[in-house]
């Protein structure tokens, strides 16, 4: 399922599931598989099962038989030019037309049928790419009442701009085509099969240490200003705004060494590859069924021996042995993008553990030491030092990110797992960034996009103004930690005006950023213990969350009613528990989150309007108890309304359309989680019954 033609390279990644868990389709199977198609062989994920141990297992590859599906998904993406479209020689591409074509990033439905190949070009506005037709190899799947989920992702296209469009295809390619269908009558389901099959990878531990490319990074200043923007030939908008696919994405967090298991001093754990329970014990395949297409992995590598918490890195370097190996990593990291899953990772930069070399080098010989400068710190008066920590924590001292040295050292790590010698991970959370100055993230960006060009950054920022940290030569994105309490405060006070007011005030300070929302995270309170009725409001508590403007985030757990809080015997720990996702799912308040998360995501990623975090969200009426708003794309037309309902009895509210969103009357919304049902505007309002603790959501376009 590989095809490589110089000078570009096309992946493909197909994942066979029932449609109705994938929402791309109405129609079922009588088996709930997922079979990912790589060039070393098949490699099916699992259902999550109860008390099952980490740790690898490997089998031989069994190759499936080649027989027609029902239909294929494809989503056709091409790195570094989110403005490019597909044409082609089948209707679904609109044919070899320019001014048609499938916008990056888009689905297609091809029904079962006809030939098994389709040759297509990319365009980016006048320009065509310079070479052969691509040709595009469709797999089949051994059972014929499955749905095959294809991304086709090309790289390295040489434009030019021809005076006729290309060669054409097989006119009759493909006679039986439908559009890409949108979310509607989704359910959830709990995957199942037994078996996971790992890829083989040829990966070897490197002998010596990363060394990153010597090359330099280089910037062009928009007109009149001196900040830097990336060219969009890097895998950003021209405008600086981060890449399409995190802009796009929907976030779902784990906190590495608690989901584990292992969190804690390391030595009251033995090492194992631990790791390898994301792909063993069903998680990917869980994640990529709920919707979510960016799995953020807490922090992971080696820590110091005190702690063990993975915010006291002893090695930049090293996975933490208790959760296994770099390899370990790569084959999780390969598994989640064959899956269609980006993966981004926790780095902890701001300062170290007890056990770094440098750190040890200080204590040991204080002023002495050629990395005294690295932290800040004061001699002890017995020849070694003390070390400054971070916020008076003395197993975390702070790094001097003014030194050149440690500068080096913490991009040469960024890089390191950005890369193919790394984990080839999609981008970096970057723990509390606030505390690091902005000049040191400049670098930092430049370091890691010049590895991976379209790598996603997103700072931990919790206090201050967003704008001095993200922005263009910045970071791409940071955590709304300002918007986050009235998510959930405003269902648990019946205060909607809290919740207008904070959407407001984010919009006017952070309008121009792509900041990430959450309800909870692994040092907040679990966002089913934060309500004080969790059983009717989680559903509008997500509402809000899955489709507002922004990069909406989902903590492991939250989906299935997981309860955790602080300030118990537990600590933390009680918001990083391991989860046994099998029984967790046996507990009706957990199918019944599940399945509001999932239909929540679909709908967001089946929308434009909700599925661009730039989306304008625009306020179309609140009260104590009701609230509504619209997005709307900026440039296709298309809108989305969404209208919630915190009180127990039913509302009727009258949405001015026509006034904020220009809807005039008689344009038609549709309501996908009611079958499609139409609404007319009628005298400029859409007039909305809510049901008792609920939301409704209509849509326009697509």
């Amino acid at each position: 399922a590989r095809a490589f033609s110089a000078p570009s390279r096309q992946i493909q990644r197909s994942l066979s599931l029932p449609t109705s868990a994938l929402c791309l389709g109405t129609s079922s199977s009588k088996r709930n598989m997922s079979l990912v198609l790589r060039a070393a062989g098949a490699v099916s994920l699992p259902a999550p099962r109860s008390g099952r141990s980490a740790g690898a297992r490997k089998s031989s590859h069994r190759r499936r038989a080649s027989v027609r599906c029902a239909a294929v998904h494809v989503k056709f993406e091409l790195e570094g030019h989110p403005d490019a479209k597909v044409v082609g020689g089948h209707p679904s591409l609109g044919g070899w037309n320019a001014d048609g074509g499938v916008k990056n990033g888009d689905i297609i439905t091809i029904e079962g049928g006809g030939s098994n190949t389709i040759e297509y070009k990319w365009v980016d506005g006048d320009a065509w790419e310079v070479r052969a037709n691509r040709v595009l190899t469709l797999p089949g799947v051994a059972d014929p009442e499955s749905s095959v989920a294809l991304a086709v992702r090309d790289r390295s296209p040489v434009w030019s701009t021809p005076s006729a469009p290309p060669t054409r295809g097989n006119k009759d390619e493909f006679k039986g085509w439908a559009p890409a269908p949108t979310q509607e009558n989704s359910s959830y389901q709990s995957p199942e099969g037994p078996r996971w099959e790992e890829p083989e990878r040829a990966y070897q531990e490197p002998a010596a240490r990363y060394e990153p490319p010597q090359q330099q990074q280089t910037f062009v200043s928009a007109p009149g200003s001196s900040a830097p923007f990336r060219d969009q030939n890097g895998g950003r908008y021209a405008d600086g705004k981060p890449p399409r696919w995190f802009t796009d994405s929907i976030v779902y967090a784990i906190q590495t060494l608690g989901f584990c298991g292992c969190e804690g001093p390391p030595g009251q754990f033995i090492e194992g590859e631990r790791l390898n329970m994301l792909v063993t014990d069903g998680w990917l395949d869980h994640v990529a069924r709920l919707g979510a297409t960016v799995l953020y992995l807490g922090p992971l590598m080696k820590t110091s021996a005190d702690l063990g918490h993975g915010y006291d890195t002893a090695d930049y370097f090293q996975v933490d042995p208790r959760l296994g190996s770099v390899a370990t990593l790569r084959r999780v990291v390969d598994a989640a993008h064959a899956l269609g899953i980006r993966v981004i990772l926790d780095g902890v930069f701001n300062h170290t553990g007890l056990d770094h070399f440098a750190a040890q080098d200080v204590m040991r010989n204080g002023r002495n030491s050629q990395y005294w400068d690295w932290f800040y710190a004061k001699e002890d008066g017995n020849g070694g030092a003390t070390l400054k920590g971070w916020e008076g924590h003395h197993g975390l001292p702070e790094l001097n990110h003014d030194n050149d040295e440690v500068k080096q050292h913490l991009l040469d790590c960024g890089r390191f797992w950005l890369s193919n010698e790394g984990a080839d991970i999609d981008g970096w959370r970057l723990d509390v960034a606030h505390e690091v100055s902005p000049a040191f993230w400049s670098e930092f960006a430049a370091a890691c996009k010049e590895t991976k060009s379209d790598c996603a950054l997103l700072g931990e920022l919790m206090h201050g103004d967003y704008n001095t940290h993200v922005g263009p030569g910045l970071l791409d994105s940071g955590t709304n930690y300002q918007l986050s309490k009235a998510f959930w405060s405003s269902l648990n006070d019946h205060n909607y005006w809290e919740l207008q007011h904070s959407l407001q005030r984010d919009d006017d300070m952070y309008g121009n950023l792509t900041m990430l929302n959450f309800l909870g995270n692994h040092d907040q309170c679990r966002i089913h213990s934060r309500l004080t009725n969790a059983e009717a409001h989680y559903k509008l508590a997500a509402c809000v969350l899955l489709l507002s403007k922004g990069v909406p985030c989902v903590y492991y757990g939250d989906e299935v009613a997981e309860m955790g809080a602080p300030g118990g015997a537990d600590g933390d720990l009680a918001m990083r528990r391991p989860l046994d996702l099998g029984n967790a799912l046996q507990r009706p308040e957990a199918v019944a989150a599940v399945k509001t998360t999932a239909e929540l995501m679909w709908l967001r990623r089946g929308h434009s309007a909700l599925r661009d975090g730039d989306s304008a969200q625009v306020p179309l009426a609140h009260s104590n108890c009701q609230l509504s708003f619209a997005r709307v794309h900026g440039s296709n037309g298309a809108v989305a309304v969404v209208a919630m309902n915190n009180e127990s009895s039913p509302a009727r509210v009258r949405l001015p359309v026509a006034q904020k969103c220009g809807a005039k009357d008689g344009t038609v919304f549709v309501e996908p989680l009611n079958g499609n049902e139409e609404i007319r505007v009628s005298g400029g309002e859409l007039v909305v019954e809510l049901p008792p603790n609920g939301f409704r959501v209509f849509t326009h376009g697509q």
